[in-house]
């Protein structure tokens, strides 16, 4: 998008008539107008959807954004359709500077925490389809804070990415992933839960402060 508004008639004759001061000022407030105009345009949205300030979107044609009823974006997030669509379901819950580029598909009820990012097809050199890399997100998928998914991953329903995860394969329904690169922990996240469930003061055991965190 960028170049494309360089190579415009209006870009050009800013750029040879004014100082550098105004000619930043400009460009500002040019690249502000185009995305508002964008927001406006190609986001459909459903009812009771909630835009944080410092919203920015950019697209290149055909693509748009579809966004579900009573979704919430919090401050500062950046979605971008360059190389394909953003579709989101019903009641989602985008945290503060969230990053959301196409192709991608979300279901409903997706949470994320703070600065989570969802990536999509960026090496032009190889000439890949972007088509062929959509990321897909289930429904009630928790991504917490500072994961990053990587174009073409699949998420399952109920899937939990843990804070600071890097998924770059797909993720089962009811997974409980985490690391760097993410690797599937549901096996020991249930053992940890089913310890949790064997209460000693049950058995008439003394607990001590240390022992109650974790029953």
């Amino acid at each position: 998008m960028m170049e494309r508004n360089k190579n415009s008639i209006i870009y050009k004759s800013i750029e040879s008539v004014t100082p550098s001061f105004a000619k930043s000022m400009i460009k500002k407030l040019y690249l502000c107008i185009v995305r508002r105009y964008n927001r406006i345009r190609y986001i459909r949205k459903g009812r009771f959807v909630e835009f944080g300030s410092r919203f920015r979107f950019d697209r290149s044609a055909p693509y748009h954004a579809e966004i579900g009823d009573r979704t919430i974006l919090e401050i500062s997030n950046v979605w971008n359709t360059m190389l394909g669509n953003i579709k989101v379901g019903k009641k989602c819950w985008f945290g503060i500077g969230n990053v959301v580029m196409g192709p991608v598909e979300i279901g409903d009820e997706l949470s994320t925490g703070p600065y989570v990012m969802i990536l999509g097809p960026r090496h032009p050199v190889l000439n890949q389809n972007p088509a062929s890399q959509q990321t897909t997100i289930g429904n009630n998928v928790w991504i917490s804070s500072g994961s990053i998914i990587l174009s073409g991953v699949r998420i399952g329903d109920d899937a939990i990415i843990s804070a600071g995860s890097v998924v770059t394969n797909d993720v089962p329904a009811r997974a409980f992933v985490a690391g760097n690169p993410a690797r599937n922990l549901s096996g020991l996240s249930n053992k940890v839960w089913k310890i949790a469930e064997i209460k000693p003061y049950e058995k008439g055991q003394v607990v001590t402060n240390y022992e109650k965190q974790y029953v």
